[in-house]
């Protein structure tokens, strides 16, 4: 599904050139669960950002089912965003005027989407994350864990082939931590593709292979059977 071939990304800082990427190859199949792990500073944003079209490689090939995306315009790449990928990010980025379900709804409004259609599919997706009883609370009505719910919802609303998670449990306590993984869990074992973003080491085990980086390189790559249980407990 995800194929990186040398891929090289530089900032200029004053100065300075930051290479954030410096050489990055990695292959992710089709329903893999894959963490990519890293301090800060060790590139695993920026390798988010380019594997979810969000940002451009200066150096390299990047292709996604096949495609390589520095062949697509810019609408292009919005396009395939919106119907290949679902984000699920720290932040939660709701909006707070909005209602779970019309925050849920958004992606399919964009991508045209008839609203009977969209009614049925974000109804089934609040459901999906135990949120049928909140569809018509604001963020400002709901818990952290809650919220991190509702953006789950809306990830998979479009019903993308790659899921990408970004400190995912960052702004959780243990409890909503818990239950966000479970739910990410249960989406891999649906045939969901995944991969999470983490500095977390807990919670990049419970990811039956494992991607390191540090200073914008993999520096391992391991594949085995999850080393935890609920929570990433050690």
């Amino acid at each position: 599904m995800i194929e990186l071939r040398d891929v090289k990304k530089i900032y200029q800082v004053g100065d300075e050139e930051v290479h954030a990427l410096d050489g990055v190859s990695l292959m992710i199949q089709d329903r893999e669960f894959v963490a990519i792990i890293g301090a800060s500073g060790s590139g695993k944003s920026t390798l988010m950002n380019i594997i979810g079209c969000l940002d451009t490689a200066d150096e390299g090939e990047y292709l996604i089912d096949g495609q390589e995306v520095s062949d697509l315009t810019e609408r292009e790449q919005s396009i395939l965003r919106n119907r290949k990928i679902g984000f699920i990010f720290q932040q939660f980025n709701l909006l707070p005027k909005l209602t779970a379900f019309e925050n849920v709804e958004l992606p399919l409004i964009y991508q045209g989407i008839a609203s009977s259609e969209r009614k049925e599919r974000v109804t089934a997706a609040l459901q999906e994350v135990g949120l049928g009883k909140r569809i018509d609370h604001r963020p400002n009505q709901l818990s952290g864990g809650q919220q991190q719910r509702v953006a789950v919802a809306r990830a998979l609303v479009t019903r993308p082939s790659l899921i990408l998670a970004d400190e995912p449990t960052g702004n959780l306590d243990s409890r909503s931590t818990n239950d966000i993984m479970d739910l990410l869990q249960k989406l891999h074992a649906e045939g969901n593709t995944l991969v999470v973003i983490t500095h977390d080491n807990d919670i990049a085990a419970q990811a039956p292979r494992r991607v390191q980086l540090l200073d914008g390189r993999v520096v391992s790559d391991t594949a085995e059977a999850p080393m935890t249980g609920k929570g990433g407990a050690v």
